[in-house]
């Protein structure tokens, strides 16, 4: 075996199945090796940061390694977009660059980049394998790095080390990271328990921390008699219709959530990193449940810390916690949630056109099939699908959550039409947002993944044109021009639709869902649709108004 045959057998016995990449010079050995094997695929993007959000999706739908490759220089370069993205939202990932040959590190060299230093700050783990006597050891590390913190590991591989071969004896204990769960011991959390018991309106705030803790969650929110309130990242992790849940906070959430954060007297923050100080109550007890301390605190003053996995802290409370509570907080939420859908109805129920999002995201609802996974760009479309779609139990919901990258739906859904084919897989883009990487979709072609992609087409880039006029500032530089998006997707060999009124949608939809192959569905929808906040300042609303002044005179 040389070098590139352990790090694959490695990869491989860590969960990974798909290595996302372009081929290279410095990266030859390693694409040689993924030919003369069959337990990773080799998914050839037309572009490294794609390859590289693909990596991140899959991670953060499996909790498994994503790993993505680039040559040295440029390719490894172009990965740093995705790797953000998952080093910002705790996937982990492994990312694997070429580089010149090792006489050369440090003289300038043809496409020589000093790769530790650039991957200093996106990576928790960081090695030049420098000699193949390195080996199987770096490899490992890297792994258990990524997989213990939530993040990016990466590898670098001189040209002339990945073809080296291996000794037997490197190569006999290639383990894999060992995993479990940590909770705080049961003396830590008494300060916890008597905050609980004497609280009578509890809500819980989650967050991407609760992937993987949904039972344990809806078990201790009942016996506290708790609404859940979730961040964005953690839409999956209850589904909308469940009578705990009561919907989103921030800027994207609703006034449900805004109510219960007002009205609380004890807050129970569990595995969120909540960054936006303004939607904290102001009066009540905090209580925050974190695996990594220093996200403790950090945001907004705290009463009682405890450090512990999700699922393994709830469990370790719901036994202490007194059983006799009242159901009158939550009684109150649940009726300003009913209230709340019911004012977000006409909205979705809209004939106007163009479309208007909120239509669109209710015909997308209505048509998904109950295992269907939505990946979400960043833009005013993240807004229509936070507060619009939906989602059924089983049914899941990605985006690129901390880093709030555009160009991540596409590469989002072919990593994961790839790690879920047997689930339909719907790409949820601004015009663009998509524009970015929309090379890509020729790579849902190529490997015939039968993802659903829907571009909302304002003919602008919608929420940067928000965010000028919440300045006061009147819109400029966000118009685009748009190519036909469905004749593209026919010149790469898929499937392009076009819808321009609403009662087209659900057939539209049948239709792609239907044609089982790769589908663009260019959705002209209305530019001038609003986004409002669930609460709105002063300042705010005044800005707004001379914005539309000052568009409104040409100034």
């Amino acid at each position: 075996m040389n070098v590139s045959d352990v790090l694959l057998k490695i990869l491989s016995r860590h969960g990974v199945r798909h290595l996302f990449g372009i081929p290279g010079d410095a990266i030859n050995d390693v694409t040689d090796a993924i030919r003369r094997q069959d337990e990773i695929a080799f998914i050839g993007v037309r572009h490294e940061e794609a390859g590289a959000f693909a990596a991140s999706a899959q991670a953060k739908l499996t909790g498994q390694l994503g790993a993505c490759m680039g040559t040295s220089g440029p390719g490894a370069i172009h990965l740093l977009n995705g790797l953000y993205d998952a080093k910002l939202d705790h996937a982990p990932v492994i990312a694997i660059t070429g580089q010149v040959a090792t006489g050369f590190i440090g003289t300038e060299y043809h496409q020589e980049v000093r790769l530790e230093r650039l991957f200093a700050d996106v990576a928790v783990y960081s090695q030049t394998v420098m000699t193949e006597e390195q080996v199987p050891a770096v490899f490992l590390e890297a792994c258990h790095a990524a997989l213990a913190h939530r993040g990016v590991a990466h590898i670098s591989l001189p040209t002339n080390i990945s073809g080296r071969t291996v000794s037997s004896s490197q190569t006999q204990n290639l383990l894999r990271a060992a995993s479990g769960r940590i909770a705080p011991a049961l003396a830590e959390c008494r300060d916890a328990v008597d905050l609980i018991n004497g609280s009578k309106k509890i809500a819980i705030l989650a967050g991407i921390g609760c992937h993987g803790a949904r039972d344990e969650l809806i078990d201790f929110a009942t016996a506290l008699q708790a609404p859940i309130v979730r961040s964005l990242k953690a839409k999956e992790v209850i589904d909308d219709d469940h009578p705990l849940c009561i919907g989103g906070l921030g800027m994207l959430g609703g006034k449900p959530g805004v109510k219960a954060m007002d009205a609380c007297d004890l807050l129970i923050m569990v595995g969120t990193d909540f960054p936006y100080h303004d939607f904290y109550p102001r009066d009540a007890k905090i209580i925050q449940i974190d695996i990594e301390p220093t996200r403790i605190g950090r945001r907004h003053p705290v009463d009682v810390a405890l450090m512990g996995h999700a699922a393994a802290t709830l469990t370790t409370l719901r036994g202490q916690i007194s059983q006799d509570r009242s159901g009158d907080f939550l009684g109150k939420m649940q009726d300003e949630m009913k209230q709340w859908l019911q004012d977000q109805e006409k909205a979705e129920q809209s004939d106007a056109i163009p479309i208007h999002p909120p239509r669109v995201m209710q015909a997308l609802q209505k048509r998904a099939p109950a295992d269907s996974i939505f990946m979400c760009d960043t833009g005013t479309v993240t807004a229509w699908s936070a507060r619009h779609l939906r989602l059924k139990p089983g049914q899941r919901y990605s985006l690129s959550g901390g880093l709030a990258s555009m160009a991540y739906a596409l590469p989002g859904a072919i990593g994961a039409q790839l790690a879920y084919p047997e689930s339909r897989v719907f790409a949820l883009a601004g015009d663009g947002a998509f524009a970015m990487l929309m090379g890509d979709f020729v790579t849902a072609v190529k490997y015939d993944l039968p993802i659903i992609i829907l571009v909302f087409n304002n003919a602008k880039l919608g929420f940067i044109t928000l965010e000028q006029e919440a300045k006061g500032l009147p819109e400029w530089g966000t118009d685009l021009l748009n190519p036909d998006f469905a004749a593209f997707a026919k010149a790469c060999g898929g499937l392009g639709l076009s819808v321009e009124e609403p009662d087209q949608l659900e057939p539209t939809l049948d239709e792609a869902l239907a044609a089982g192959q790769p589908t663009v569905i260019d959705i002209k929808v209305d530019p001038e649709a609003l986004i409002m906040p669930p609460k709105i300042s002063l300042s705010q609303a005044k800005n707004f108004g001379l914005a539309k002044i000052r568009e409104a005179l040409g100034q």
